[in-house]
């Protein structure tokens, strides 16, 4: 094509530079503006990499002052185009010149930036097509969102996650024993939400001291990044001179806050009130005092906030501890229109135990009696139980079993509160330790005695500022103990809590100048980063810390069940804080009995919380879910015994009274198990292959290479830092300015699930991790690998034989809330055209394909696209063409499955209603309303070329 003054062209070897024009031309060399780059490149009138950019009719252009239009007409004039456009801003028409086009230029479809001499590596084109692929099977897959969390795959965890996790509006109250991983179901249920789309703006609301767990669980755990709210964060949205005062709910969208805080500043509540959320999740919400006649503020202001947010997750260890008035309390935050009536609510629940009995009975494999199939009647249609009722009598072994399964599961989905609650208890799920307790008495040093300090409970702090001589850790026998007992057991990990961070710090200083021994201390006023560090330290099993000296704040947030020693240099203060300690080793997966030592003065403080927590309480040994209430109920006699330690007079008895009161209060409970809803509430088998399905998808090869070949392809460095983990770092080659997650400093990651567990400093790699959901976006939203050109090394192929690889995308764009992604994710088509328009991507595969493939020279494969362009537009007609059919043939198969999918839900809903007034006709609308919608949108799916390669075969 000659050049002409006022042309438009665009370099080919350097796309940056914008779209440049013709500013003189002679015999030899054309010489071309970039108004864009500022820059003049003089090139060979012969052989100069430019390609020239005209617009067709249809396409959209970009005026220099800024305004867009559409293209009518183009015109010729002395070598130079004129477009007849129509403007996009106020719909009039208007005449174009080319030399008035806008500087920047970027082209967004395939095609034009293959002729417009975009072309990118080949390497890139088949990580954006394998990109599409991941992402299209992790849209679908039913594990994601459960399989991404740091943690254990405990069964019961992972069923209550998915099957909250999943419903359109969850509004339930978890309510699992103390360290059976409440927080853990939470996090897995709020992250399905966010990955679904229906939830955004999310509000936490726990007590005080648990604010700092909650957000450290959110991120080490599901990388969810919490905002800290407290009155000093919200103090700087107040009204200046400038400007009026703004609701600092407004400023972020996942918020955690303490419930005192927001009770303690009632303006705080209101603004809290004001603002629209998606989620609310309250911790110990046990703490929400109700009664008929007197509602507590928390209670108040808790219910105000369910009443305007969809999506409610209650959290608390002890569902009915409380008393049943309190249970129903609860459950009528969930659902006032459900839960109306107490003392309705009290005949209901006296009208389930006959059917968890029954329930007991058919696990048991024992005949039913007529009242057990009474009582399962009248929560199954007749019609339903009898030919059940039948079946167990038979003599086929397979035939009873299946029937006594249909019962069970019919039971279960039409239990009362089955939908609202779940309870898991340590009896019912196996896998915890034993716990072995061990009280160290040692005789008080005398200077403690001499100073009169044993009326504290930590005399050690008041000492640690005097002279060396007088250092508490020079003369106290619980530091010589500690050195003895770590000596004796060199090759075993020890977590060392005490009740202040200074008392942490010295006992360290005390251990490295007295022993050498190594320890790391881990405590509130170390940054996230510091704590993490002393962590990883302390999780290396060959060159790491032997000891982890830990202030309280170790009690919360942090798993060390690679150890099972744990030495309470100072007692917790009460036993929630106590069960916390222990919980750090005591957990599902522990391997080993937990070895739990207490130090103790004799006649102190320390050895008479000691004695009431072990032989009232049995709270080493054992978990207490009564412990709170009895501290409750007791508290105040027993700071009396610890006032006065060595007035023992009445000890004795007291001790006697607190365990005749936990013995009844446990056979409270015992009584008042509702094994029924911990049937539901476990999962049983299907948990189970759940688990497994997630343990087999862990160290997936696919994720590994497909990760690694990412990070290549982007030009991130990856350096192999043994024991299962990667280094990788940014550096100044990559493909874009910033990688998702990529810290300036670099990032270790590992894709092993226990060794993630073990060192938390470790980002853990799976599908649903954002540095992968991110990086395959990054990928397939840019224009990474959109074109690419390469050679065919095959002798058996005419060399110059074309092929044409295109990529299409199915896809639906419709509200995130559908989730239509679960039957149509965006889903890619592979055809590989020949040069009579026969689609041969059935008989040659992707990767057998890939392997055969060479690269091309850029400059080279610019030079071939110009010389069959016209080739490349007809296969691309004839690609449209065949692509129209399997287009619709996928949509219409996610059509099928989601009316299909959804019919099925709704029916079960609507036949579960009948017999269980907990399902919620809110949640059957809603439901119907999104089959409606989902399957309207789906109607208008449509399909796209995403990308092409064009290959020309070549003799090897």
């Amino acid at each position: 094509m000659p050049f002409a003054i006022g042309q438009r062209w665009i370099s080919e070897s350097e796309n940056n530079l914008g779209l440049g024009m013709i500013t003189e031309v002679n015999s030899r060399t054309v010489t071309i503006f970039f108004p864009a780059a500022d820059e003049t490149r003089i090139y060979a009138a012969g052989g100069a990499p430019l390609t020239r950019v005209l617009f067709n009719a249809g396409d959209t252009v970009t005026h220099r002052q800024g305004w867009q239009a559409q293209v009518i007409e183009i015109t010729v004039n002395n070598l130079t185009a004129l477009y007849l456009v129509k403007r996009l801003d106020n719909g009039a028409e208007a005449v174009l010149k080319e030399m008035d086009l806008a500087h920047q230029i970027s082209f967004s479809k395939p095609q034009d930036r293959l002729f417009g001499a975009q072309i990118d590596r080949s390497d890139r084109f088949a990580l954006r097509y394998q990109a599409l692929l991941h992402q299209q099977a992790q849209f679908q897959s039913p594990l994601r969102g459960l399989r991404g969390i740091r943690a254990g795959l405990i069964p019961h965890q992972l069923h209550i996650a998915k099957e909250v996790g999943q419903r359109l509006h969850p509004r339930v109250l978890l309510a699992d024993e103390v360290g059976l991983g409440k927080t853990i179901e939470a996090g897995m249920i709020l992250q399905q939400q966010i990955f679904a789309g229906r939830a955004d703006r999310v509000l936490i609301i726990v007590p005080e001291t648990l604010q700092h767990q909650w957000l450290l669980e959110m991120l080490r755990r599901f990388n969810l990044h919490f905002s800290l709210f407290d009155e000093e964060r919200a103090a700087d949205f107040a009204a200046t001179e400038e400007q009026v005062e703004r609701n600092p709910f407004d400023s972020e969208n996942l918020i955690i806050c303490s419930l005192d805080w927001l009770i303690s500043q009632p303006k705080r509540g209101e603004q809290a009130l004001r603002t629209q959320f998606d989620l609310l999740i309250v911790d110990e919400a046990h703490h929400l005092a109700w009664a008929p006649k007197a509602v507590s503020p928390e209670y108040r202001l808790v219910e105000g906030l369910a009443k305007r947010i969809p999506s409610v997750l209650l959290l608390t260890a002890t569902p009915e501890q409380l008393g049943l008035q309190s249970h129903f309390a609860r459950l009528k935050l969930l659902d006032a229109d459900r839960f109306y009536d107490y003392d309705a609510f009290v005949v209901e629940q006296r009208h389930y135990r006959p059917v968890a009995e029954a329930v007991q009975t058919l696990l048991a494999e024992k005949p039913l009696s007529t009242a057990e199939k009474n009582a399962i009647s009248d929560l199954l249609a007749e019609q339903d139980a009898e030919p059940l009722f039948n079946a167990l009598d038979s003599r086929n072994e397979a035939e009873k079993a299946l029937a006594r399964q249909e019962l069970i599961s019919g039971l279960l989905d039409r239990h009362g509160t089955s939908r609202a609650l779940f309870r898991n208890t340590r009896r019912g799920v196996k896998g915890f330790p034993r716990r072995v307790y061990h009280q160290i008495n040692l005789a008080p040093p005398e200077q403690y005695i001499n100073a009169s300090r044993l009326s504290g409970e930590n005399p050690e702090p008041l000492f640690g500022n005097k002279e060396q001589g007088n250092k508490w850790w020079n003369f106290d026998p619980r530091v010589e103990w500690l050195i003895t007992f770590l000596k004796n057991q060199r090759h075993e990990k020890v977590l060392v809590i005490c009740r202040q961070a200074q008392t942490a710090v010295q006992l360290e200083q005390a251990l490295r100048e007295k022993e050498g021994l190594r320890s790391a201390v881990f405590h509130e006023n170390l940054s996230v980063i510091e704590r993490d560090r002393a962590a990883a330290y302390f999780a290396d099993q060959e060159n790491g810390a032997q000891v982890l000296l830990s202030s309280a704040i170790g009690s919360e947030g942090r798993n060390f069940q690679f150890a099972c020693r744990l030495v309470l240099f100072n007692l917790p203060e009460n036993p929630d804080l106590l069960e916390q300690c222990i919980g750090r080793l005591d957990r599902i997966g522990q391997q080993r009995d937990v070895q739990i030592y207490a130090l103790c003065f004799a006649d102190s403080p320390q050895r008479v919380l000691a004695d009431w927590y072990h032989q009232g309480l049995n709270a080493f040994e054992e978990t207490c879910p009564m412990g709170a209430a009895l501290f409750e109920k007791c508290g105040q006699k027993l700071r009396s015994f610890l006032q006065h330690p060595t007035e023992s007079a009445g000890f004795d008895r007291f001790l006697k009274e607190t365990e005749k009161l936990r013995l009844q209060l446990k056979r409270e409970l015992e009584e008042g198990r509702d094994r029924l809803l911990e049937l539901n509430s476990n999962g049983g088998e299907a948990a189970q292959r759940l688990a497994e399905a997630i343990r087999a998808e862990d160290y997936d090869t696919e994720l590994v290479n497909f990760t690694l070949n990412l990070f290549d392809v982007i030009g991130v460095e990856q350096e192999d830092s043994g024991e299962k983990s990667i280094v990788i770092t940014s550096t100044g080659t990559m493909l874009v300015p910033d990688f998702p997650g990529l810290k300036e400093d670099g990032v270790t990651v590992t894709f092993d699930r226990e060794l993630a567990l073990a060192r938390e400093e470790l980002e853990f790699l799976t599908w649903d991790h954002p540095m992968l959901r991110n990086g395959i976006d990054l990928v397939v939203s840019g224009d990474i690998g959109k074109t690419a050109a390469s050679l065919l090394i095959n002798d058996k192929l005419p060399p110059g034989t074309l092929l044409l690889e295109l990529i299409y995308v199915v896809e639906s764009q419709a509200p995130k809330g559908l989730q239509l992604n679960r039957f149509l994710p965006p889903t890619p088509l592979r055809l590989l055209l020949d040069g009579k328009g026969r689609d041969l991507a059935a008989q040659v595969s992707f990767s057998r394909l890939e392997k055969q493939l060479k690269p091309m020279d850029k400059h080279v494969a610019n030079k071939m696209v110009k010389m069959i362009r016209p080739n490349i537009e007809k296969m691309l007609v004839m690609a449209e063409q065949q692509v129209a059919e399997r287009a619709k043939t996928v949509i219409a198969a996610a059509q099928q499955q989601a009316d299909s999918a959804l019919s099925h839900e709704l029916n079960r809903l609507n036949g579960l209603k009948s017999v269980n007034k907990n399902i919620r006709q809110d949640e059957i609308d809603g439901l119907e309303t999104l089959r409606i919608q989902s399957l309207a949108a789906l109607a208008k799916a449509n399909w796209r070329l995403d990308s092409l390669r064009v290959i020309v075969s070549n003799k090897s």
